[in-house]
């Protein structure tokens, strides 16, 4: 008995410990959050830009076709968008996409055996026009010049390169702040990102960011 009671003494010191650990490490990570929100902010207050600057984080569902072989795959990417507000109906924005996971599949015709899909890298410019639709909401369109760089292991072809691209979607606002006390705003989004030589890759991301 004496035994089970130090054993049960020990694991509640042990789970005090490590909640103690997680709520340090949690607010430090908090602190240094706020600390790098502040750096942007004296950056951007320094080029004259204070209000006018936001960033976007958002995780992309990709859809990749090549029709006449019947190849198709849904790889997943990481997108950053950094915007400047050049007015209350237009922004211009610079995109970022990481991949994170291929898609494997089976094609017909001399690409009938298995396939690996690679989400690969995008980087974009785009022009945003946009409407508010309330006082946090908004509804925006996408069109410029995107270059992906995904591709399909064992396929000939032109499988990726630069492109029109285009979309649209809807922000609106949380009313969650960052650790720096910045309003979140959640997005979603639908984009077509490549269209030529038989291939189309388009995808819908959703996202959060903030203004700076």
């Amino acid at each position: 008995m004496q035994s089970m009671m130090k054993l049960i003494a020990l694991g509640v010191i042990a789970t005090m410990s490590c909640a103690a650990s997680a709520q340090t490490v949690q607010k430090k990570a908090a602190s240094g959050m706020a600390k790098g929100e502040t750096y942007v902010d004296k950056g951007v207050a320094s080029q004259g830009l204070t209000d006018k600057v936001y960033g976007e984080l958002g995780l992309s569902l990709m859809s990749y076709k090549i029709a006449r072989y019947g190849i198709s795959g849904r790889p997943m990417m990481l997108r950053a968008v950094a915007g400047y507000e050049y007015d209350p109906m237009l922004a211009i924005e610079a995109m970022l996409g990481l991949g994170l996971r291929g898609a494997d599949g089976v094609g017909y015709g001399v690409y009938g055996a298995g396939y690996s899909v690679s989400a690969g890298t995008m980087i974009g410019a785009y022009a945003k026009p946009r409407l508010r639709i309330g006082g946090t909401t908004e509804i925006f369109g996408r069109l410029g010049i995107a270059h992906t760089g995904s591709s399909v292991r064992g396929y000939t072809g032109t499988d990726s390169g630069a492109s029109l691209s285009y979309g649209l979607g809807f922000k609106t606002q949380t009313g969650l702040s960052s650790f720096g006390n910045r309003p979140i705003s959640v997005s979603g989004d639908y984009m077509s990102y490549y269209s030529g030589n038989g291939v189309k890759y388009t995808g819908f991301t959703v996202g959060a960011g903030m203004a700076f």
